[in-house]
């Protein structure tokens, strides 16, 4: 993700702050006011920190959302934050992987959000296709270009493990899907231009049970 982040100067920790902002700001009233020092004590970010993160989209705001003394509402501000990530409006999202992680994504409802909706589910095994998760019957994957040409597709989530994984990200790219979630322990390469992220859940729990360890040691 560095040469996108190099075109657009916002760095990927800055996004990661703002959806932390976003989910903080869910458990308050839409009619409350937040400061930034009162978020910063609920996320563990400095309050200098969230007003600076919050400056670089000051073109983004419509609205005046911090008010002197009260701080943020927190309507305005979670509208302002949605806008800047741009899910304030329905982005479509393919799953390319129709097993074990593909099928409890699609079942799964609290996995995917307001502001996306999964529009086609793919695989390359036979035994998958044809099958049925709340709708959605599983495609060839053969059928994704077809779909990517009919209707805009947003975002390609890979769930398909190695040694696979890189060609069928390779095909959702060449279909015309400029971003990608890859939830496969394989690194995926893509060429400049297309956003990708990764969720490595086993590299996760092998960080926890270092600081596991650590904090037995204390």
């Amino acid at each position: 993700m560095r040469n996108l982040e190099k075109q657009v100067k916002i760095s990927k920790r800055i996004i990661e702050r703002l959806t932390k902002y976003l989910k903080c700001l869910e458990n308050f009233s839409p009619e409350d006011f937040i400061s930034s020092e009162e978020m910063g004590m609920l996320l563990g970010v400095t309050a200098a920190q969230i007003r600076k993160d919050l400056s670089n989209f000051i073109p983004e705001f419509d609205f005046n959302i911090g008010i002197r003394g009260k701080g943020y509402q927190v309507k305005s501000l979670y509208q302002a934050i949605e806008k800047i990530l741009g899910v304030n409006k329905k982005n479509n999202i393919i799953i390319v992987g129709a097993g074990k992680l593909g099928g409890a994504l699609l079942l799964e409802g609290d996995f995917i959000k307001s502001g996306f909706e999964i529009v086609g589910v793919f695989d390359i095994a036979k035994n998958k296709i044809g099958k049925e998760y709340k709708g959605l019957k599983v495609r060839s994957i053969n059928e994704l270009e077809k779909l990517v040409q009919t209707q805009e597709v947003d975002i390609a989530v890979i769930t398909e493990c190695k040694p696979i994984a890189q060609d069928m990200a390779d095909m959702v790219i060449n279909a015309g899907v400029r971003s990608i979630l890859n939830f496969t322990p394989m690194e995926i390469k893509v060429p400049k231009g297309i956003a990708i992220s990764h969720i490595d859940l086993n590299g996760k729990l092998q960080e926890l049970n270092f600081w596991k360890e650590k904090v037995k040691s204390i």
